[in-house]
């Protein structure tokens, strides 16, 4: 009965550890441009109870914000949920629902690309920098 109890823990540990572990690979800051000339950047930072936190940030012909936001996937997409608008001009922001996905980053044959799902439409490449 002990030894059933150490290695009910052990794998208990072990499935916590992995499930922290699922989006390190999103973390840091990844950035692509839209055709209209606007340039669209993530910055993943680490888990902070369960979801990673971070910021986008768009600059370009008559654009400028930067959003908080907060994101949690796995090793092949990572879902963008919208928090607020931390500076700039964000109009879009009463109509997000903040309980669907903002932005959803995957990687697919080797390349990541950035997916509106919310306000925008289209898709664009990012890469890490």
């Amino acid at each position: 009965m002990h030894k059933r109890l150490i290695l009910t823990g052990l794998l208990l540990t072990v499935l916590t550890l992995f499930s922290f572990q699922q989006t390190d690979g999103w973390m840091g800051k990844w950035s692509g441009e839209h055709p209209d000339g606007v340039t669209y950047t993530i910055q993943v930072n680490d888990k902070y109870r369960g979801m990673n936190l971070c910021e986008i940030h768009a600059e370009g012909i008559q654009t400028f914000y930067t959003l908080e936001c907060w994101a949690t996937g796995d090793a092949n997409t990572l879902k963008v949920y919208y928090r607020s608008t931390k500076e700039g001009a964000f109009y879009a922001g009463n109509r997000v629902k903040l309980n669907d996905p903002f932005v959803i980053l995957r990687r697919e044959k080797g390349k990541t690309t950035w997916q509106w799902q919310q306000i925008f439409d289209g898709k664009i490449a990012v890469r890490k920098m």
